[in-house]
């Protein structure tokens, strides 16, 4: 484009720097106007002077210059630049599991008082005061810690609902509390869904009633770990297997630890009441909860993680 172009720029500022001058003779106005301004006048009443052939050749003249004029605006649109469109990203896929996050739902909670415990005690109560000191111990450790409640609702939560809230979240782990005068130590129930023959093709449809199935091995290998804490500490724990609303229906990893009194030989049992008791258990559970991390869910290296070392 060019070199079609640039005959035509020289006979546009040649021509653009002749006048007509009365009398008929050709002069040259270069002098007194700039070449880059291309004007053009032409007079209907040529003096008699003017033969026909230089009527021509104003004729051939003034036709080539519109001719350059218009190659020359051709050329400069052509050569604007365009904006670059922007390469399309396709979104980030959320992530299976937020490895340091971590959901308590402290069980019961409104109306539904849960068990009537010894002195008159709720469950309700228990359950809440308990999810406070493991929520205190978790953020200390370097976990989110999500809650279903932290408070005493008005309305009733439903199952459904709690474990529609932790499905959501995709936290590492939850943790369903309860209390019991029942039996003695820590009770840590995972689901009695059998997994799957074929994980991957389980989890393209979970059905709601069966949706902790695929996730079994994790809650068991977290059950294994707490419980592993929890004897450390000298705390007995009993590891349990049962249908546990809502257990069935949460796709994480997923336990429900039931608090019941330390058994002390020839001594009067603890009350799950004691604060004591609860925060040497809360501990516990906090470094079972640690340990699944790092032997579970180890962070990403520091070449995907960016200079922050920040992993989800």
């Amino acid at each position: 484009m060019a070199s079609a172009v640039a005959p035509a720029v020289v006979l546009a500022v040649a021509f653009a720097s002749l006048v007509v001058i009365p009398g008929g003779t050709l002069a040259s106005s270069a002098a007194k106007e700039s070449p880059t301004i291309l004007s053009i006048t032409i007079k209907s009443h040529l003096p008699q002077a003017v033969t026909p052939t230089r009527h021509s050749i104003l004729k051939t003249a003034t036709t080539l210059l519109l001719s350059a004029i218009t190659c020359l605006a051709n050329a400069q649109t052509a050569q604007t630049p365009q904006p670059s469109p922007q390469p399309q990203t396709a979104p980030k896929p959320l992530p299976a599991f937020y490895r340091n996050v971590i959901l308590i739902d402290p069980a019961h909670g409104g109306p539904d008082t849960g068990a009537h415990l010894a002195g008159e005690v709720l469950e309700k109560d228990v359950t809440l005061s308990f999810s406070a000191r493991l929520r205190t111990l978790l953020s200390a450790a370097g976990f989110t810690v999500l809650s279903t409640r932290d408070s005493d609702p008005a309305d009733v939560l439903s199952t459904d609902q709690r474990a529609g809230l932790a499905n959501h979240a995709r936290p590492l782990a939850c943790l369903i509390l309860h209390a019991t005068t029942s039996g003695s130590g820590v009770h840590i129930v995972t689901s009695a869904l059998t997994p799957p023959d074929h994980l991957a093709a389980a989890r393209i449809a979970l059905p709601w009633q069966t949706a902790q199935a695929p996730t079994i091995p994790q809650s068991l290998r977290l059950a294994n770990e707490i419980g592993l804490a929890l004897t450390a500490d000298k705390l007995p724990a009993v590891l349990l297997r049962a249908s546990v609303p809502p257990l069935d229906n949460l796709t994480c990893a997923a336990v429900a630890i039931e608090l019941a009194p330390p058994a002390h030989a020839g001594a009067q049992p603890t009350s799950v009441t004691d604060g004591s008791y609860q925060q040497i258990t809360a501990k516990a559970i906090a470094d079972g909860l640690s340990s699944y991390r790092n032997h579970n869910a180890p962070p990403p290296a520091a070449a995907a993680t960016g200079p922050t070392g920040a992993a989800r």
